[in-house]
């Protein structure tokens, strides 16, 4: 149990540094290793789902016809490279504090203002939001293609809708419930859990609205791209032109459906500890790390299912070696001079 003696003092060790500490026993303590452990590799994937998002990033917006084309792929890239990045700085923040809580038997005291203020949980907060709702918009967005091709081709495709509106849409959605999370974490400011989750900041009731977006979204996108598939396969048996909407189509529907394996069931399992019955940790935690790969993974989807993309993708890399063998070259030419 922990002792609530406050010791207003910080640890001149750690970089971790707050104003007020309560002194914790053993038992609290305990198991410290683990969440640790948990947390390096979660920390390895988020590290390597930001490489991997930085390069996609490069690849879509370095060639005009795909940020003309994949405007909502770009959208969710936005939304994974943000959450990648938070999940880097969570991981060393919680591997900081569980060692320094290790090494001086002590916890930070935090409120829920203090915890909302932090970078790396804003940082989740953006991507927990952005990323689901760009999933969405994909499988509406392939559903109206292949639903109403008239309408989609004359007022969508190429058009504001497209490039201004359903962004706007996203990112003002994305924006007034940060406005909501923050008003709830500041009116309602108290003690809360020392190691500030999105729960212990803006209160469970946001904590419920975050999972259950997450879970509607993705399932919602995956049963549209799923309609959309299937019309468009049943439809290329007479237009061989729509065999193009089908390729399109798969690996928007890998995303939904790796985003609602990945991403859904984690959150699902989330709202059953909310509220039924705490599940073991040897099934919660790596559920976490389902959804850090899931951030990294649409580049891997990209390759292997987006002919266009993968052409440009090794153009690219071809182009940089043969910089790089010309620089090497020219090197070796002045060296003999």
């Amino acid at each position: 149990m922990i002792t609530l003696i406050l010791s207003f003092q910080t640890d001149p060790h750690s970089s971790v540094m707050f104003t007020r500490n309560e002194t914790v026993n053993t038992s609290v303590t305990h198991g410290f290793e683990d969440l640790i452990t948990y947390h390096i590799v979660n920390t390895s994937l988020g590290a390597i789902s930001t490489l991997v998002n930085t390069l996609l990033i490069i690849i879509f917006l370095s060639y005009r016809p795909f940020r003309t084309r994949y405007v909502l792929l770009i959208l969710l890239n936005i939304g994974d490279l943000i959450n990648s990045m938070a999940i880097v700085l969570t991981g060393l923040n919680r591997i900081e504090l569980y060692s320094t809580a290790i090494r001086t038997m002590t916890l930070p005291v935090r409120t829920s203002v203090e915890c909302a203020i932090e970078p790396w949980l804003i940082l989740k907060l953006i991507g927990d939001i952005l990323i689901p709702v760009s999933t969405f918009w994909m499988g509406v967005e392939r559903l109206v293609a292949i639903l109403f091709p008239i309408f989609y081709r004359f007022s969508v495709d190429g058009k504001a809708v497209k490039y201004l509106v359903v962004p706007g849409v996203s990112l003002l959605f994305v924006f007034c419930s940060i406005c909501v999370a923050f008003y709830l974490a500041f009116t309602e400011n108290h003690l809360t859990s020392f190691y500030c989750g999105r729960k212990a900041a803006f209160g469970e009731g946001f904590g419920t609205f975050i999972y259950c977006c997450n879970i509607t979204c993705n399932v919602a996108s995956t049963i549209f791209a799923t309609a959309a598939y299937f019309k468009a396969l049943n439809l290329s048996k007479t237009q061989p032109r729509m065999q193009r909407q089908v390729n399109v189509i798969r690996y928007y529907l890998l995303i939904s459906v790796l985003s609602t394996l990945l991403v859904s069931l984690p959150n699902t399992i989330a709202l059953f500890q909310l509220y039924v019955e705490k599940v073991s940790d040897s099934l919660s935690k790596p559920a976490y790390w389902m959804q850090t790969i899931n951030s990294g993974i649409h580049f891997f989807v990209y390759l292997a299912l987006n002919k266009e993309f993968r052409a440009r993708t090794f153009r690219m890399f071809k182009m940089v070696h043969s910089e790089e063998m010309s620089l090497s070259s020219k090197f070796i030419l002045l060296k003999i001079e």
